[in-house]
């Protein structure tokens, strides 16, 4: 480069530093990713995303914007909380079309949550499984059971694992706590 075009930065324009991926932990990103894309998001939704994102970035940029949209995604930490979490359920699912976005709403609408505090969210057709920070749980359990939400009245309590009842340790039912 010559030096009229480098006085205008104020860093340097070429470094020499070398630079490694580890494709090992980006899998396991790139995996929950995909899962989140399967599982949780609203697929029209997702649709119109996919047809702004044709329509403005060229065909020769598409890999390199993806690539940095999933840096930026990453180094802010997004993927995986570092929080002890309870899950709750939440007896209203996709048969009440609800989607995650739903759920995080209903929560902040319960007062004292913030983003941070929620989990991971998994909703199935008739109810749904959210984490949230376990000081906080039993204060949004206690604000949102019994409350009327899209035509019925929501029941929510702590997530019973299978394991606690009927030998199969490690997923969450439906049944909830008495």
């Amino acid at each position: 480069m010559t030096k009229e075009r480098t006085q205008g930065y104020a860093f340097r324009v070429s470094t020499k530093e070398t630079f490694e991926l580890d494709l090992a932990a980006w899998k396991l990103v790139v995996e929950e990713l995909q899962r989140r894309l399967k599982e949780d998001e609203d697929p029209a939704q997702l649709g119109e995303y996919r047809k702004a994102f044709k329509k403005l970035v060229p065909m020769s940029l598409r890999s390199y914007v993806a690539g940095y949209l999933l840096h930026q995604f990453t180094t802010q930490g997004r993927i995986r909380r570092k929080m002890a979490t309870k899950t709750i359920f939440m007896s209203v699912g996709k048969n009440r079309r609800v989607f995650p976005r739903d759920l995080v709403q209903l929560l902040f609408a319960a007062g004292q949550v913030s983003k941070a505090d929620v989990g991971d969210i998994k909703i199935l057709d008739n109810y749904s499984f959210v984490e949230v920070d376990e000081k906080i749980a039993a204060d949004v359990i206690a604000r949102l059971d019994g409350i009327e939400y899209r035509g019925r009245h929501l029941t929510v309590n702590f997530a019973k694992k299978r394991g606690e009842d009927q030998g199969e340790a490690g997923r969450e039912t439906a049944e909830p706590l008495p």
